[in-house]
């Protein structure tokens, strides 16, 4: 598996999936600002609530909206979670807006957790994204990802020391290891 990499004790656990999309102010029949996803098949409305946002997303989305009032174009990293081995966009936080998107790396993600379920045949790896010493998840989560063919040999086993660093993209709605 491409960047595995196992430790005793990481130091940055870590969930994100990065996309581009329109920054859209509230109006139009929409209460919240809107983050509308586009391309590498991330498409779809985020309504950017505050709990969903990360401290910094949130100074980010009003200086954005203040300066671009009519909608910009941002990049964007999303905290992502998963249902039913899905990435569930509603259910996901915006860590990051940007200035700068960055469209070669839409759909594109990073996981660093460890190994807390693994079902071989279906090829679906659960990994728990736990709290970093003075970082904002409060609580541990796990996500759902789809290992093909190749990469399922080189799997840790359940319960292993240390963690996994995995890399994909999303594919079809699911988050897919590369």
């Amino acid at each position: 598996m491409e960047g595995q990499e196992t430790k005793a004790k990481p130091s940055h656990y870590h969930a994100v999936v990065r996309a581009t999309g329109t920054l859209l102010p509230a109006g139009e029949g929409r209460k919240h600002p809107v983050l509308r996803l586009e391309g590498r098949e991330l498409e779809g409305e985020v309504p950017l609530k505050r709990k969903r946002l990360s401290p910094a997303a949130r100074k980010r989305l009003a200086h954005t909206l203040r300066r671009h009032p009519e909608g910009a174009e941002v990049g964007v990293r999303l905290w992502p979670r998963t249902g039913e081995g899905r990435l569930d966009l509603q259910a996901s936080q915006v860590g990051l807006l940007h200035a700068h998107p960055k469209p070669e790396l839409a759909g594109t993600f990073s996981v660093l957790g460890v190994v807390r379920a693994w079902e071989e045949a279906a090829g679906l790896l659960v990994l728990e994204v736990r709290p970093n010493p003075k970082g904002l998840l409060p609580k541990p989560f796990a996500l759902e990802l789809l290992v093909p063919g190749e990469g399922r040999r080189r799997v840790p086993r359940v319960g292993a020391e240390g963690a996994l660093w995995v890399r994909g993209r999303v594919h079809q709605g699911f988050l897919l290891v590369e």
